[in-house]
């Protein structure tokens, strides 16, 4: 059968090749072209035997036609076959897409033409793998410089989507604009027909990325990667799936989807905090707390392992020990708020109000210099027994786009909030509770 593409697309070439010099007035070429794409898009091998189609192109009757004798389907497909390749060596050269009829065989081909791939790409995709802010940063403007050359090439606009992402994941700040022109980008990648189907995953998953952190449009989210698995199945997508079930309440499938992504990578530290990130928002503190344990014992520099552990203390009660662990979490990674976080919070739960204020406005002034997300500050509040400030600095996490503001729904930080109509509220307008007539953000 005819590869999967786009008909628009095929229509559209094929428009552009009659009109063509070697095809203008190449009639029956042009006939036969036309029947052999539609017995390809029909997946009708039959009618590609030479005596079928010498009676339906070249009008032969089917009680004379000898294809032994009456080389006619022979001849034409040879002479179809030169025209197709002068046309692709001159007026079509750029054309997106290409019709071959191979040596041998009345099976058209549909293909996406190959052409090169401009070095910025390649380098902006070494840049983006590094993973650090400015790596990323230079990913965009290489994208862009490839765009230049390349107005219409996927890959660019790929590498200009995941960059922006990446952007703005580092800067914990979302700038302007940013997500928005990354699902623009994305979706210019797919326009590409030439986009592999690895790539064309990809762009799928970024636009998943988008609707989730950004938009919270979940239930698009969801579809989008799902899109993805189908195109190019692969751990990080059914761990992406996973991410967003979990913050939509829907435990059992978030397992299920990261059962999924480890039976295709079991080494995988990520896929194991994400799971036992599951049983801390069910409340089940001690299953939550061996899962990072596991992940200490053999990684004990896990950032995300280390935080969260320190957390779970907070959950449980052990307050001091919270602190301890957060202090130690500031001291070997002064770089990131979650330390200073962490240590206000547990400094408010054992009621040295005015040691958790003087921590807050070291994270605050770092949230001015962009290097805190509002969120954060939210949960300081929250633990002060600050309803009116943890609500004002979630609305700013929403205003701000705030990649951690999914986790409002599900965070046990916010628990104090839970019995208050405004948070309620809230959750629903950013999408990330169920309506008021109940109909959940990602239906079973």
């Amino acid at each position: 059968m005819l590869r999967v593409m786009d008909a628009a697309l095929v229509d559209a070439e094929l428009g552009r090749l009659a009109a063509s010099a070697p095809f203008r007035r190449a009639h029956r070429h042009l006939r036969f072209l036309r029947h052999l794409l539609a017995l390809a898009r029909a997946g009708d091998s039959a009618g590609l035997r030479e005596m079928a189609l010498g009676v339906a192109v070249f009008h032969r009757r089917a009680d004379q036609f000898d294809p032994r004798s009456d080389s006619i389907v022979r001849v034409e497909a040879r002479r179809l076959r030169q025209k197709l390749a002068d046309y692709y060596a001159g007026e079509g050269r750029e054309a997106a897409i290409e019709f071959a009829l191979p040596i041998g065989s009345y099976q058209i081909e549909v293909r996406p033409r190959l052409r090169p791939v401009p070095e910025a790409v390649h380098l902006g995709r070494a840049a983006l793998a590094l993973g650090t802010l400015p790596a990323s940063q230079r990913a965009v403007s290489l994208a862009e410089q490839a765009l230049g050359e390349a107005p219409d090439l996927g890959l660019a606009w790929l590498l200009k989507s995941a960059a922006l992402v990446s952007a703005v994941g580092l800067t914990t700040l979302p700038a302007p604009g940013a997500m928005p022109a990354a699902r623009e980008a994305a979706r210019r990648a797919l326009a590409d027909p030439r986009l592999p189907d690895v790539e064309r995953a990809e762009a799928h998953s970024l636009l998943a990325l988008v609707a989730f952190s950004h938009d919270r449009t979940w239930p698009q989210a969801l579809q989008e990667v799902r899109r993805a698995q189908l195109l190019a199945p692969s751990a990080p997508l059914h761990a992406r799936e996973g991410w967003m079930l979990m913050y939509a309440r829907r435990f059992d499938a978030a397992r299920r989807a990261y059962a999924a992504a480890r039976a295709r990578d079991p080494l995988s530290l990520t896929y194991r905090v994400h799971e036992s990130l599951i049983a801390l928002y069910e409340r089940n503190y001690a299953q939550a707390a061996a899962g990072f344990e596991d992940v200490l014992s053999v990684a004990p520099g896990h950032v995300v392992a280390q935080s969260l552990s320190a957390a779970l203390h907070l959950y449980e009660g052990r307050h001091a020990a919270g602190e301890r662990a957060y202090r130690q979490l500031q001291a070997s990674l002064p770089s990131l708020s979650i330390g200073l976080c962490g240590l206000a919070q547990a400094l408010a739960l054992q009621g040295d109000a005015a040691a958790a204020e003087a921590t807050f406005g070291e994270l605050t002034q770092r949230f001015e210099a962009g290097a805190a997300p509002p969120y954060q500050l939210a949960m300081v509040r929250a633990r002060l027994q600050d309803a009116p400030g943890a609500l004002h600095w979630l609305d700013r996490a929403a205003a701000l786009h705030d990649f951690n503001l999914v986790c409002a729904a599900v965070d046990p930080a916010f628990d104090s909030l839970r019995p208050l109509p405004a948070f309620g509220e809230r959750l629903v307008h950013w999408g990330l509770a169920a309506d008021r007539d109940g109909t959940p953000i990602i239906p079973a």
